[in-house]
């Protein structure tokens, strides 16, 4: 199965679930702060938004909710707020489908803490957000920051150093989980063939926006329309 944590992006969703189909397995999904996307947008009968139900394949099931998503139902302004109502109606959710939590997939766009409380031996948690990978363990659950396929390495071609540009530096991971419920994750790095361009400086942390991207990589990028000012103040 392919799960993905939100911000898929605005413009390019339809592009990239059409790439997504291609490999013949369900994909997962939650909207992310950076999607913008109708709450009726289908991708295909393969993909499936999992905010505030489960859906179940392979022995697994999944359940989430989006970052701000549509709810069914009008859900508090503030962000905790809006977080604990979705976090009950997803419980009743889990509850009425009959799934053990033991096998049971958390996905959020903002990483959910203390799951013990409402989701007692959950077998994992994906989420994203924060541009990062990372794996942590509480008690009977897993959590993984999927990925960071935003992050952007400043390059230059060895003839002309002065002149920078920018590649996606990304990962992306592959979590296994055994017949016995044990979870193994690997961080797996976008592969790379950009020979003729060499790194000239740390990781960035703001996304691709407002960066001169190499062609290979430009053809991917999502042209928002965010004034670089507020780029800047807000981060990505």
């Amino acid at each position: 199965m392919i799960a993905i944590a939100g911000d898929i992006g605005t413009h390019g969703a339809t592009e990239i679930f059409e790439i997504l189909t291609t490999f013949k397995c369900p994909i997962v999904y939650v909207h992310g702060n950076w999607d913008r996307m109708p709450e009726d947008a289908k991708f295909g009968a393969r993909a499936h938004l999992v905010h505030l139900q489960v859906v179940k394949f392979a022995g697994l099931a999944f359940a989430g909710y989006s970052f701000r998503g549509p709810p069914p139902q009008r859900l508090g302004h503030g962000s905790a707020e809006y977080a604990e109502q979705c976090r009950s109606l997803l419980r009743a959710a889990i509850r009425k489908s009959g799934v053990d939590l033991q096998r049971c997939v958390l996905m959020t766009h903002d990483r959910a803490r203390h799951l013990d409380r409402d989701f007692p031996n959950l077998l994992l948690h994906i989420y994203g957000h924060v541009h990062t990978f990372e794996v942590l363990r509480r008690g009977a659950t897993t959590y993984v920051n999927a990925s960071a396929l935003d992050r952007i390495l400043p390059v230059a071609r060895a003839h002309d150093r002065k002149r920078l540009r920018h590649v996606n530096a990304g990962n992306y991971a592959v979590i296994e989980v055994g017949r016995g419920g044990k979870v193994s994750v690997e961080c797996r790095l976008l592969r790379r063939n950009y020979q003729e361009w060499g790194v000239v400086g740390p990781l960035t942390s703001n996304g691709p926006l407002g960066k001169d991207l190499i062609p290979e990589d430009a053809v991917f990028a999502d042209p928002l329309d965010v004034p670089t000012q507020e780029v800047r103040r807000r981060g990505h």
